[in-house]
């Protein structure tokens, strides 16, 4: 049985007309955004710069068995923060590292008597680079040395509270 010509042309010129149709011609759903929502700090804005940065650096925080977690990321002209940046006291980091980069080629301390055992599971994983050298280590907070040189690089690490 032969389709009439009549009949292949309206489904092609319908298939044409609906193919033109996008999501965007779609109404507009119903919003199912609740009417309070919670209250979250704003993460601080920094310029962009036209000079590139010298430090770009992941942090990872985690406490316990990662009950609570923060990642945060610095990116540093000199000692200036710049766009890209959602640490907290951003501009002390950069500071600092611009001081003494060395900060970041840290080793654990082993427990020992001298460094006494801590119960405080944070570590901190760092990563990135700056100027031009690959940086990765983590830091711990279990015993009295490491929560030293935890605490000189605060401004970086940050804390994180137990829940």
């Amino acid at each position: 049985m032969r389709t009439p010509l009549k009949v292949v042309l309206s489904v092609v010129v319908a298939a044409t007309a609906l193919s033109s149709c996008s999501i965007s011609d779609a109404p507009p759903k119903e919003s199912q955004t609740p009417t309070t929502q919670p209250t979250q700090t704003a993460a601080p804005t920094y310029p962009s710069s036209a000079e590139e940065p010298n430090v770009r650096l992941t942090v990872t925080t985690l406490s316990g068995n990662a009950a609570a977690q923060a990642t945060h990321h610095l990116v540093c002209v000199r000692a200036t923060a710049v766009e890209g940046t959602d640490l907290q006291d951003a501009d002390k980091a950069c500071s600092l590292l611009n001081r003494q980069p060395s900060l970041l080629d840290y080793e654990p301390t082993e427990t020992n008597d001298e460094c006494k055992a801590v119960n405080q599971p944070n570590i901190a994983d760092v990563f990135g680079e700056i100027d031009g050298k690959q940086v990765r280590t983590s830091f711990r907070r279990n015993n009295t040395c490491n929560v030293k040189t935890w605490d000189n690089l605060k401004v970086l690490l940050g804390t994180v509270t137990e829940k």
